[in-house]
């Protein structure tokens, strides 16, 4: 398959080039900058994400477009546009699906109640304010995509702990729908996060089985061990 990648280079998007490598795929990175272990293996091309015309060029052919990048980067009054611009380029460039990584504090700790809004309650806090931004951007870009209904998307949401040097691959993962997948939920013991976690390796074997198996259409799903 044909897999294009926005923000190649990441730290969670460069496990998935590199797993999508190791099972053979061909791989359309776009970044600011290539990583230089890549070099030679993957086709790089340096465009912003707003730039339509010249990404629907890049990934023209491909199999499906993977947003691995933090919408409020361009601000925050420009989410929604970002992720609209990246479903225009597919639909241009005729790439049939578009799978968008959110942040696992966006999961639902109720229905319809998301986890970070729930913790913006006194003593309820599990993450820095640094992160509102970040995990509220993924909010908005989420709530904008499950009012589309013309493209294929899903969004894989990562669990409330996933950084390096966590584990490495193991290829096994577990995957609920709207709330964290936990390890072992009667155990109060231990804190959210570490009772929701996965390597990024691990959270990368988990993308690229749906790549190559498509079991998510229009719908969020979480991932975890």
């Amino acid at each position: 398959m044909r897999i294009a990648i926005l923000g190649s280079s990441g730290r969670v998007a460069s496990r998935i080039v590199k797993e999508a490598l190791m099972r053979g795929h061909e791989v359309v990175g776009i970044d600011i900058k290539n990583k230089e272990e890549f070099e030679d293996k993957i086709t790089f091309y340096p465009y912003d994400m707003e730039d339509v015309e010249h990404i629907a060029e890049a990934i023209r052919g491909c199999d499906v477009y993977i947003f691995a990048v933090i919408p409020v980067l361009k601000g925050f009054d420009k989410i929604v546009t970002v992720v609209k611009c990246a479903i225009e380029a597919c639909k241009r460039a005729g790439v049939p699906r578009m799978i968008y990584i959110c942040g696992g504090v966006s999961s639902w700790i109720r229905p319809g109640v998301y986890l970070l809004d729930d913790q913006k309650q006194p003593g309820h806090r599990q993450t820095h304010k640094a992160n509102d931004a970040i995990i509220g951007s993924h909010e908005v870009a989420l709530e904008y995509l499950r009012t589309v209904d013309d493209f294929d998307w899903c969004c894989q949401t990562a669990p409330l702990w996933m950084e390096e040097n966590m584990g490495g691959r193991t290829g096994k993962y577990r995957m609920g729908t709207e709330y964290p997948v936990l390890i072992d939920p009667d155990n109060k013991d231990i804190s959210l996060q570490q009772n929701c976690h996965i390597s990024m390796e691990d959270f990368a074997v988990c993308m690229i089985d749906e790549v190559e198996q498509s079991r998510h259409h229009k719908c969020r799903y979480t991932v975890g061990y």
